[in-house]
């Protein structure tokens, strides 16, 4: 059995990076959205402060998974590092809303770290 290699033209591999580009800009454009919305709701009294941040924290996760959602629609490399973040942030943001005590972000990280240093070590 001959191994069949599938090459990517140049136009090809550069619609696929202005695709992704433009995945890119949409999550920041989003991001700054939700940044704004935050602030101009706290600033109107209706939300407090820690409600705002809880906000920030799981709209951004939520956006990171989404941008790693669409990459895998469009066949698009993902970043297991922003589904990291996006998976902390999203949790973060969830445990910031519903008070669930004194929730260390860097923990947090750390523990996110390692659990990708271990599927990395297990999926070799």
């Amino acid at each position: 059995m001959a191994k069949v290699e599938v090459v990517m033209d140049e136009r090809t591999l550069i619609a696929r990076h202005m695709l992704n580009l433009r995945l890119v800009k949409l999550s920041w454009a989003l991001f700054f959205i939700l940044v704004g919305g935050s602030w101009i709701l706290e600033g109107m009294g209706r939300i407090d402060n820690a409600q705002k941040w809880a906000l920030i924290y799981a709209g951004s996760g939520a956006i990171l998974l989404l941008l790693n959602l669409l990459r895998i629609i469009w066949r698009l490399n993902i970043s297991r590092f922003t589904v990291g973040l996006g998976v902390l942030g999203l949790l973060f943001g969830l445990a910031k809303y519903y008070a669930l005590g004194d929730f260390s972000i860097w923990a947090a990280v750390v523990l996110v770290i390692g659990v990708f240093m271990l599927f990395e070590v297990l999926r070799r």
